[in-house]
Parts: C-alpha cells; structure tokens; sequence
C-alpha cells in the first residue's frame, strides 16, 4: 500500500521540525528524501516509521547503530528474521535463504564468523542494512545508509534497493546518487517539502540552489542530469 500523510507537523518547542507535511509516497518504488542538514529528513522518516510500525512490518536502518554487540556478522543479520513470536524457534530454510541472500547482497560473507565490534564502519553498516533486508518487510527504511560507504558500496547498495523492486525510502545527501537510482524525489528544506515527483520534474537547479542556498549548475549524462554544486 501507499503510505499516506496529512497535515503533519513535529515541533521542539518553537522550532517546526516537520511543518504541515501531506504527500502519498507510492509502493514499489525507491523513494530519495533529499535536502539540506537539518531541513527535517530524519524526523519525516522516524514518523512514518513510528505511524506505521503497528500496522505492518517497516524494517527501518537510523543513521547510527554502531556500538559494542558482542555478535557475529551473520547473527546481527540473522536479527532480521526474528520477532517476538519466533525469536526462540530455529531458523527456517526461508530464513537460512533471506539471510545469505542479504549477506551476499551487501558483500559481506566474507565476515559471517567475524565479531562486529572488529569490522569497520563501513562494514558494520553493510551489516546492518544487511538485517533490514533479510527482514523483507514491505517497507524498508534507510536514514543515510551510504554515510559510511565507501564509493563502490555506495553504489552498489542503491543498486540493490532499484532492482529489488520494493518499497523503499532512503534519506541521502548524494544529490547525485539520489538522482541516478530514484523512482521518486522528496526535497526538503525547513520542514517542509519543496517538490516531489520524478527525478526529471522533482530536481533541477533552481530548486536545488533554493534548498541548498548556493548556485548549481547541471549537465546531462545519459538520461539523468549530474548537478555540481559552485559559487558564481
């Protein structure tokens, strides 16, 4: 289903973190929340994410969830398939198949065996995006997932998300990324949402330079546009 809001607006105080937000974000497509620091991405995401939790499954990976585990790589994945009414049952052949299609997914079989705490950033990140995709929930939710990817990861994991066709929503500051692999543009400045659509509609640079408050200028490259940010 499409998710659906009205009329939202998330306040801290006097400031509006979220400013009288309606859209429909569609299914099936890979939506890009885009936008400058502290334009209210994160908020936008941790709404859907806690207005639809009890409804349905939303597998949902936050900026940071780094820390010391004490686990394996596989079983930090592994998380992804357990809730409270099967976390003391075994793993089923669907769960054994969602699981290392996760892992090879993200690259990582290589460290199955290896405790979390010894991996990189950039690894334990691919780890747990690796969870939320073996949780295979409707809707999957990533806050910065590429923050500490290198550019080859990067890539890869927009990848990952286009071609697995699902309902996803990514918070990203690649403008670029974002416009190579969305289906569907959110960009954000001040709580509210300043266009949204397709990438070819949604993203451009007067729009671009009215949310980033600096100039940019585009140049086409296939059928997408690359947008380099620069002073006049």
């Amino acid at each position: 289903m499409n998710l659906e809001l009205k009329n939202v607006t998330k306040a801290y105080g006097s400031f509006k973190a979220l400013d009288d937000i309606t859209i429909t974000i569609p299914e099936n497509k890979l939506t890009v929340i885009m936008g400058p620091n502290g334009c209210g991405k994160t908020t936008f995401l941790r709404h859907i994410v806690n207005s639809y939790s009890s409804k349905m499954s939303v597998a949902y990976v936050p900026q940071e969830t780094f820390g010391s585990i004490g686990m394996t790589a596989r079983d930090v994945v592994s998380l992804g398939r357990y809730d409270k009414s099967k976390f003391y049952v075994r793993e089923s052949e669907e769960d054994k198949k969602l699981i290392s299609g996760a892992m090879k997914d993200m690259e990582i079989e290589a460290y199955s065996a290896r405790n979390l705490d010894t991996l990189s950033s950039g690894e334990k990140q691919r780890v747990f995006i690796a969870r939320a995709l073996a949780q295979n929930a409707p809707w999957t939710l990533l806050d910065e997932p590429t923050a500490n990817l290198d550019v080859k990861h990067a890539d890869m994991l927009m990848s990952v998300l286009k071609s697995f066709n699902r309902s996803c929503i990514v918070v990203l500051h690649d403008i670029n990324l974002g416009s190579l692999y969305a289906d569907n543009i959110i960009l954000m400045k001040d709580g509210k949402i300043l266009s949204s659509g397709d990438p070819s509609t949604a993203l451009n640079c007067e729009l671009l330079s009215e949310a980033y408050e600096t100039h940019f200028m585009s140049a086409q490259i296939g059928e997408r546009n690359v947008y380099v940010s620069s002073k006049l």
